[in-house]
């Protein structure tokens, strides 16, 4: 069976290290080496922005969006310590370059269904959502086989379930507080742990959006 982005289910896009960005040599260290009292993107990120279990990846998310959760930690309406030193100095220029960084990653995936959740119920969830519970669709939002649409709605296809699943529990707990209308915060509190896992686990079986689809990922506000 092909997706939407012709692509067989469960396929992998060919491997690009990245598209052409002009990195500073500061955000380079940032990147790969570390600065001063922040560590380096890559020590929990991966080289590749390809992330781990409860670590997000960053490959392929949209620049707008990065930039905007730098700042929703620098802020407070994403609570982690650990990222908020991180950000603590950036400047708007360097937090453009890490943005258009890793949007223009693209790497296979190394994420997989791990929390035991029901994947046919989250399929259903991204497709369909729950009516029954004023639950609409994952991809209504977050597009076509999740690929995201910027700069609101992160690629969800290929993330980590742990992460996916840790960060509906922070909006439940009201640890995350930066969805527009508290959007992701009412979606969360209408599902059920078991709802949250298989959702998670689903999303992380998919392909990420794959190599030369940059021009194909949806914008807010514009139209083909």
């Amino acid at each position: 069976m092909a997706s939407s982005s012709g692509l067989a289910l469960g396929s992998q896009p060919p491997f690009v290290a990245q598209t052409a960005v002009s990195l500073s040599p500061e955000v380079s260290a940032m990147i790969f080496t570390g600065r001063g009292e922040q560590w380096a993107c890559a020590s929990c990120h991966g080289d590749l922005g390809q992330g781990k279990e409860n670590v997000p990846r960053l490959a392929g998310l949209p620049a707008d969006y990065v930039v905007k959760q730098i700042d929703d930690f620098h802020s407070g309406r994403r609570q982690n310590e650990s990222m908020k030193i991180v950000v603590a100095s950036l400047t708007d220029e360097e937090k453009r370059q890490l943005g258009e960084y890793y949007a223009g990653l693209r790497v296979p995936s190394n994420a997989k269904p791990e929390l035991g959740g029901d994947l046919a119920r989250g399929e259903a969830l991204a497709l369909h959502g729950d009516w029954s519970r004023n639950v609409p669709a994952c991809f209504s939002c977050h597009g076509p086989s999740g690929f995201g649409v910027s700069p609101e709605f992160p690629a969800l296809a290929a993330q980590h379930a742990s992460y996916t699943a840790s960060q509906l529990a922070a909006w439940v707990g009201g640890h995350r507080n930066n969805s527009s209308l508290d959007l992701m915060g009412r979606i969360s509190r209408a599902l059920s742990d078991a709802d949250r896992r298989a959702v998670a686990d689903y999303l992380a079986s998919l392909p990420p959006v794959p190599a030369g689809e940059d021009a194909q990922i949806a914008r807010i506000g514009e139209r083909p």
